[in-house]
C-alpha cells in the first residue's frame, strides 16, 4: 500500500501592517470592559431599533439614527414613518425628527464650519407597511428640535431608481460612498465628494406611497417632484458588487454577505462591510447573536478576510456587564475615525432582572 507523501499545506498567514486592518483583526479577540464607550444608551424611543451611528474622534459627540415604534402598524399608534436623529453631546441629549424618509439604516456626519450635517437615506416609499425602499439620500443641517415632514430635505442625491440608498463619508479625503441593494446583493459606489456636491440641481419625479400612520391621514400614492443632484450623471471613481450567496448552499461561517447586511463605512483606501443577525432572545434555539466584518479595497478585492466581531457573540460578557441577559445583540453601525474604529449594536431587554435597563439600548465599543 503506497504511503501518502504529501503533507497538508498550512493555511496562509495574513501579513498585515496597516493599523486600521490590525484594529479590525482585534475584533475577534476577547473584549475588555475598557473598550465600551457606552454600555447601554436610550435613544429617542424606548423600543425603536437603532439603525446607524456616527461618533466624533474624541467620543464626546455621538449621533444615532433610530426608527420610531412600530406598535403593530396600527394607525394612531405606529410611528414607523418617523426616524429620529439623536445626539448625545457632553452628557446632554437632543434630537430631530424625519418623517417618511425611510429606514435610516446608516447615518454619516459632516463637520462643517457652520455646524454638523447629517447624511441619511430619504424618499422612502411604503413597502410591506414600512418605508424601506429609499430612492435618494439627503444632506441636512442638524438642528435640535427640527422636524422634516416631506420625506426629504436639504441637499438631496438621486441614485437613478436604485433602492436602499445608504451614504458614508470620508470628508478629509474627499470621498462619498453609497451602497444600494436588491435581493440581498449590495452594490458599492465611490465618488469624489466635491464633484458630487458640485452637480447642478435637477428636477425628477418619484412615485411614492406614504401616510396612513395617523388616524386623520389615509394612505395615498402621489407623484412627488423633487429638486436633487442626479448621481447617475457622475462617473464614480470605483464601483463593485457584493453578491448574495445562495441561501440553501451558503456556508454561514465563511461566505461574505450570507447574513443580513447591517452597516458599512468608507475611507481613503477601504470599504468596511458588516453583516449579522440577532438571536431573537433565544440562546437555546439560535445560539449567540452574530456579526461579521469584511474589508474590501476600492476595486472590490478583499483586503482583509471576513471575521467575526466577538463582542456581539459573547453572551457571557454582555451578561456579566449587565448589558443584556439574553445574548440579544444586533449590530447596527461602524464608524472609522483614522486608526480608531467604533462599532455600535442594539440590545433589547424584556426583563425585570435587577441591574438591567428595560427596552432598546445602544452599545458602542472602541477598537
Amino acid at each position: 500500500m503506497a504511503q501518502k507523501s504529501e503533507k497538508k499545506k498550512k493555511a496562509k498567514k495574513e501579513t498585515v501592517s496597516d493599523p486600521r486592518l490590525l484594529k479590525v483583526m482585534s475584533m475577534t479577540k476577547a473584549t475588555k470592559e475598557s473598550q465600551f464607550v457606552k454600555k447601554g444608551v436610550y435613544m429617542r424611543s424606548k423600543h425603536g431599533f437603532g439603525r446607524g451611528f456616527a461618533i466624533s474622534p474624541s467620543e464626546s459627540t455621538i449621533y444615532y439614527s433610530q426608527q420610531g415604534d412600530i406598535n403593530g402598524y396600527k394607525p394612531g399608534f405606529t410611528h414607523v414613518h418617523e426616524n429620529y436623529i439623536v445626539r448625545t453631546k457632553d452628557g446632554k441629549k437632543d434630537f430631530m425628527t424625519l418623517r417618511y424618509f425611510g429606514n435610516a439604516n446608516s447615518v454619516a456626519v459632516e463637520h462643517a464650519a457652520d455646524g454638523d450635517y447629517i447624511w441619511i437615506s430619504s424618499n422612502g416609499t411604503k413597502h410591506a407597511k414600512s418605508y424601506g425602499h429609499t430612492r435618494t439620500f439627503s444632506r441636512i443641517k442638524y438642528e435640535p428640535g427640527a422636524e422634516y415632514n416631506n420625506g426629504y430635505a436639504g441637499e438631496t442625491y438621486y441614485m437613478g431608481g436604485a433602492r436602499y440608498c445608504q451614504p458614508a463619508l470620508d470628508v478629509e479625503n474627499d470621498i462619498l460612498g453609497v451602497t444600494t441593494h436588491s435581493r440581498g446583493e449590495v452594490t458599492v459606489y465611490i465618488y469624489r465628494l466635491s464633484e458630487a456636491r458640485s452637480l447642478p440641481d435637477t428636477e425628477i419625479q418619484l412615485k411614492t406611497t406614504w401616510k396612513g400612520e395617523t388616524l386623520s391621514e389615509p394612505e395615498e400614492t402621489i407623484v412627488r417632484t423633487i429638486i436633487c443632484k442626479d448621481l447617475t450623471t457622475l462617473e464614480p471613481m470605483a464601483t463593485f458588487v457584493i453578491p448574495k450567496p445562495n441561501r440553501e448552499t451558503a456556508d454561514y461561517t465563511k461566505d461574505i454577505n450570507s447574513y443580513g447586511y447591517r452597516a458599512w463605512d468608507v475611507d481613503k483606501d477601504y470599504v468596511y462591510f458588516v453583516e449579522g443577525r440577532h438571536n431573537a432572545h433565544n440562546m437555546k434555539k439560535y445560539g449567540p447573536s452574530r456579526a461579521f466584518i469584511t474589508v474590501f479595497d476600492h476595486a472590490g478585492r478583499v483586503a482583509l478576510e471576513r471575521r467575526r466581531i466577538q463582542s456581539v457573540h459573547d453572551q457571557y460578557l454582555l451578561e456579566s456587564l449587565l448589558i443584556t441577559p439574553y445574548g440579544y445583540a444586533e449590530v447596527g453601525g461602524i464608524c472609522v475615525n483614522g486608526e480608531n474604529i467604533h462599532v455600535m449594536f442594539n440590545v433589547e431587554n424584556k426583563t425585570t432582572r435587577e441591574g438591567y435597563k428595560n427596552g432598546m439600548l445602544a452599545v458602542v465599543l472602541r477598537y
